[in-house]
Formats: C-alpha cells, structure tokens, sequence
C-alpha cells in the first residue's frame, strides 16, 4: 500500500517530467504539421527504445494477466486520443491557453470519475480547489483586449485534459501488473499506431514524409525527450498516488505560459499567468485534500 505522503523521490520525478513535458509541448506547437512531427518523435523514440526493451525489460517481465492486458490497451488508446486531440487544439489555440486548461481539467475529470463510478465525497479543500480551477480556466480562455480564443480551442483543450485523467488513470491500473518501462513501451507503441493512423487518413503519404525528413533531428530529439518525461512520471506513479502525480507535474503549467508569452508572442499574459496559477492552486488543493 502506498503512502499517502510523497517521497522526495516521485517529487523529483515528477518536477523533471513537468519540465520536460512544457518543453516539448513548446516544439509541438511551432511546428507546422505537429500531428507529423510527433507521430516522427514517437517513432524514433520507440525505435531507439525496442532493443533496450527486448534486450533489459522484456526477459525480466511476466506476461501480464488478462486485467493487465486490457489496463494496457485502454492506456495506449488513451494515450493516442490525447496525441490526436492535443495536435487538433494547437491547431486552433495558443500554447499558453491549450496547455493550461488541458493539464488543469484533468484533475476535475479524474475528480468526477470519483465521484460518479468511486461514490467518493469532496471535501471543503476539494471543492476550493474546484473552484481554483474552473476560475483559472475561465481567466486563461477570457479573448481580453488583443487577444482572439476560438472556442473550439476552448473544447479541444477540455477533450484534450478527459484523455490525459484516462491515460493516468488506465496507466495507474497497468502498473499493478508490469513496470513503468514495459507500460510505456506497448501503450506508446498502440499510441503511435492511433495518431499515425489519425495522419494517413487526413494528409497524404508524400507530403508527411517530405515534412517529417526536413525535420529528423529536432523531431528525435522530441521523441527522445517525451519518453524520458513520460517514464519519469511513470516511476512516480509507482511511488505515489494517482492524485499526487496529476497535480504536481502541472508545475509545467506556469512555464507554458512563459513559453507562449515571451517566445511565441501570444497575448494576454498576465491573466493567463494568473489563471495558470490558479488552476496549479487548484489541482493541489483536490489532490491534497
């Protein structure tokens, strides 16, 4: 049984995901066709990874029961539809707006599992922290003068941050029956085989492998950056509690908004700095309460 204080370890963990998590975000979001430049990073990065993982993981693993396998497959699936819902929100909104109210609506939805499926209660910290967030929401997606949200944006981010409480949640369930390094290894390669699919279907062959080759070397070092970030988090995962990791790596939150404020222009800086901490206030008052 898990202790319900954080070890200084998965706090290490953790801090080192969410930084990491913010910066690669920032390259998905200034590249043109992000949906192909991370199905490229995600490919590298499982490539690099396969003979590690046959090589050091595999031998050491059981096959997981059937609960594993299904824990498996719907974190993958998970996983993918975040990929694929993340890409269509930079698509249509700034980084510091999409990358805020995804991370920080993940903790309400994991929250309202809880609630509907657990029949769990929110106590006075909880309820604070609900309304942290949906006020740190409202203030990040507020237009302000100078500054245009597309509500669509607004929606994709919400879809965006349901797809990453499911990804937590189903990984937190497959770490009962392998470690972090085969989890992340199957669920991302089920990931990369939904939004590689996601970019056969909307743009041709040609035109995504022209794109992908003029960016090989910033598109593996993505890859290699955004596995690193995730078995980070996931080693934490398995220290500490489902609750604790969400909120802690959205410290990345506030570093968005800088990205997107100082590097990419975007408007709207002090509220969305504001609203970010709000929300960051938000998801560790429910996840501490």
């Amino acid at each position: 049984m898990l202790d319900a204080r954080m070890p200084l370890a998965a706090v290490l963990l953790i801090l080192v995901s969410g930084t990491i998590l913010s910066v690669w975000n920032l390259l998905l979001k200034r590249a043109e066709d992000a949906a192909v430049f991370f199905l490229g990073a995600l490919l590298f990065a499982l490539a690099l990874y396969t003979p590690i993982f046959f090589v050091l993981v595999a031998p050491a693993v059981s096959f997981p029961p059937a609960a594993g396998v299904i824990a498996l497959v719907l974190a993958g699936i998970a996983e993918g539809t975040y990929f694929i819902l993340l890409m269509l929100a930079y698509g249509r909104g700034d980084l510091s707006l999409v990358y805020p109210i995804s991370r920080g609506s993940a903790p309400l939805f994991i929250l309202a599992g809880g609630l509907v499926l657990l029949s769990e209660k929110v106590t006075g910290p909880g309820y604070v922290g609900i309304g942290l967030i949906v006020a740190g929401i409202a203030a990040v997606a507020w237009p302000g003068r100078g500054v245009r949200v597309k509500p669509a944006a607004v929606v994709l981010s919400l879809l965006t941050g349901a797809a990453i409480a499911a990804h937590h949640v189903c990984y937190k369930w497959a770490l009962a029956y392998v470690p972090p390094t085969a989890a992340i290894y199957v669920a991302w390669g089920i990931a990369t085989g939904a939004l590689g699919s996601y970019c056969l279907l909307t743009r041709p062959v040609s035109t995504a492998a022209r794109y992908l080759y003029e960016h090989l070397g910033l598109a593996l070092g993505v890859g290699v950056l955004a596995m690193a970030g995730f078995l980070c988090a996931l080693w934490a995962l398995n220290l500490t509690l489902v609750s604790y990791v969400g909120a802690a790596r959205n410290v990345g939150m506030i570093i968005s908004v800088l990205f997107g404020t100082k590097l990419l222009g975007e408007g709207g800086k002090w509220r969305r700095f504001g609203g970010a901490a709000a929300i960051t206030a938000g998801v560790f008052a429910i996840a501490f309460a």
